[in-house]
């Protein structure tokens, strides 16, 4: 049976000119057609707007937005997409990202045919390069859990779900693979996600899905996720490796300090910790720059795990 409930598609675009016929095709051509969509441009440079310019005809966009600055974070985007939002459910469609024609169908429909309704669902997705090749499948991506739920449909409580997989790593690896109840959103702080640019998106699912009952996942290839050079989770320059591990420590200390339920993640810290230390030198130990991902809690097993590492090595 077909959801009639109002979805917002937030697509929030930078640069992808190159995919956004791909990707505004796959959003009209979806089975389910009781949505809005809500256009976002982050000041392109290329000629993303001129296409946007005609999509924004379309009478399924309801708000279509080109910035004059750029925003400097792709969430402040979605949040600004969010603030528009009249739908009972999200989708944020990511710009360089396409759909099967059927994914919100089916989506809705898992949510619907569940006694305990998950507030967030998400589906299987495989990678793709900048011409639709395949590349690999996300199945991959969870094959370091002993047991992979991944390869079957699932409805877990939130706090378990969090417990057992979200402290290790993101596992919603792509928002284009999600959608979720808009009430979620109540007082959600955007204030440290709207300043990152690359965990982000992993501390706002752990916010999003704190605050749900159930998280469901559907084991069907619906989503394709787009890997080319252009992506901000490629991190090959040092200082792209650095901002990566200070914001994975601004996750894990939410995870310490402000989460209502107990996580462990002290072998996930130690790793963090030994990344960093890797990058530093011994005389680096009085600079500001040593401390700056520091987990309340955890500042001793630092020091600890510093000098150990130090003396190990010399």
């Amino acid at each position: 049976m077909m959801s009639n409930s109002l979805i917002s598609i937030i697509l929030p675009n930078y640069n992808h000119s190159k995919f956004l016929d791909k990707r505004f095709s796959s959003i009209l051509k979806q089975t389910n057609q009781n949505f809005e969509i809500i256009l976002l441009d982050d000041c392109s440079t290329d000629n993303s707007v001129e296409k946007l310019d005609f999509f924004s005809s379309s009478p399924k966009v309801s708000h279509y937005i080109v910035n004059n600055e750029n925003s400097g974070s792709p969430f402040r985007q979605w949040k600004r997409g969010f603030d528009l939002a009249k739908g009972k459910y999200i989708w944020i469609a990511e710009s360089d990202d396409f759909s099967d024609e059927s994914f919100l169908d089916k989506v809705l429909n898992f949510i619907e045919i569940h006694e305990k309704s998950p507030d967030i669902i998400y589906v299987q997705s495989i990678d793709v390069d900048e011409d639709n090749n395949k590349i690999s499948h996300r199945i991959d991506y969870t094959s370091n859990f002993e047991i992979n739920i991944w390869s079957s449909n699932f409805l877990m409580d939130s706090s378990k779900f969090i417990k057992t997989y979200l402290k290790h790593k993101n596992v919603l690896p792509n928002a284009s693979a999600v959608v979720f109840k808009r009430n979620l959103l109540n007082n959600i702080s955007f204030k440290e996600i709207g300043e990152m640019k690359m965990c982000g998106d992993w501390l706002f699912w752990i916010k999003l899905i704190e605050k749900s009952s159930y998280v469901g996942f559907l084991a069907e290839d619906l989503n394709y996720f787009r890997n080319h050079s252009g992506v901000t989770r490629n991190h090959s320059s040092l200082e792209s490796y650095k901002l990566r591990l200070k914001e994975e420590s601004i996750v894990r200390s939410y995870m310490e300090k402000k989460i209502k339920f107990k996580i462990k993640q002290k072998s996930e810290i130690q790793s963090i910790y030994m990344k960093w230390i890797k990058i530093f030198p011994i005389k680096a130990f009085s600079t500001k720059e040593i401390y700056e991902i520091l987990i309340p809690n955890y500042k001793l097993f630092f020091f600890i795990t510093y000098f150990k590492s130090k003396i190990q090595n010399l």
